[in-house]
């Protein structure tokens, strides 16, 4: 199992209130996909397990709840749910099988549905000695305050390019491309490192981004028809796909109004285009994007969410 990539300042925090016997009953990690903040809670509960991030799945006293399958269609479900919720509970009053901490890891926690983050707030109100939970969160927004307030929040950033750079140099690998593209996200370096063409994949998506732009609108439907998936195929995974897509499509946005500014040496991909537009314009499909990617996460139809933003692509 790969090494933590960044982060010190949150694992010497948690090692000294480990040391004081000082730890809060509920952190919600927060921070940008692929940062390292599931990593680091899997390292903490390894720590207080008293085992190692290999063997933390086999230890029966981590509880990991996350996005499930729907047993009858096979499907991702779209939220947590609130039985997941009732079982994590129920696990976390009895008692640990080695007698030391039950420790619960709540992957994507913003997926709670309103019942599931009741069902936890009854949790949280009245914590069952020696149990930590660990809510994992991109966008915090998404939670009820009421469960964000009976949680002690900690905030990762990106990682220096610096230290990615020396994770690959211990690796002996020279690939400075995917150190610039990963923008000081260590779970994407990684996730290339693993799977060459998950990273020609975003190479792609890349490509297939710049190529719309001055292009008619049926071409650009054309060019994004097979990110919808197949018909009855998993629509929670095509919109989580879509999401990710639409993400990079911010970041490019923010590469071409920075090399337009003459600023080309701040951007990840140094984007010209010709198509005359102004940064008001480029800044103004940001924001439809941003709301395109809420959208998603409600009942339209992904269809219609990309080429409401199709139509706004210069």
């Amino acid at each position: 199992m790969s090494e933590i990539i960044g982060h010190k300042e949150a694992l010497e925090f948690f090692d000294k209130v480990i040391a004081n016997d000082n730890l809060s009953h509920a952190y919600c990690f927060i921070g940008p996909e692929q940062v390292g903040k599931r990593t680091v809670a899997e390292e903490i509960a390894a720590k207080l397990l008293k085992t190692s991030r290999e063997n933390l799945f086999r230890q029966p006293d981590f509880i990991l709840v996350g996005q499930s399958l729907n047993e009858k269609t096979g499907k991702t479900r779209k939220d947590i749910t609130v039985e997941q919720m009732r079982e994590l509970r129920s696990s976390l009053v009895q008692h640990a099988f080695v007698g030391g901490y039950k420790v619960a890891l709540i992957d994507d926690a913003e997926k709670m549905n309103l019942e599931a983050a009741n069902a936890l707030l009854k949790r949280l109100e009245e914590p069952a000695p020696r149990t930590i939970l660990f809510l994992i969160v991109t966008d915090e927004e998404k939670l009820p305050e009421t469960v964000l307030s009976r949680c002690q929040r900690i905030y990762f950033h990106s990682v220096k390019k610096e230290e990615l750079e020396n994770y690959l140099i211990k690796l002996g690998i020279n690939r400075p491309e995917l150190v610039n593209s990963a923008q000081g996200l260590p779970g994407r370096l990684i996730d290339w490192l693993e799977d060459e063409d998950r990273f020609i994949k975003y190479k792609t998506e890349t490509d297939r981004f710049l190529g719309m732009i001055g292009q008619p609108f049926f071409s650009k439907l054309k060019s994004v028809e097979e990110l919808f998936g197949e018909k009855g195929g998993d629509t929670i995974m095509t919109r989580e796909n879509l999401d990710s897509v639409l993400g990079l499509w911010q970041l490019l946005i923010r590469d071409i109004c920075l090399t337009a500014a003459g600023l080309a040496s701040e951007a990840v991909n140094q984007v010209k285009i010709s198509t005359g537009s102004q940064n008001k314009t480029w800044v103004e499909l940001e924001k439809q994007i941003i709301t395109a990617r809420g959208l998603l996460n409600q009942n339209i139809h992904p269809r219609l969410v990309l080429e409401n933003v199709l139509l706004n692509l210069p």
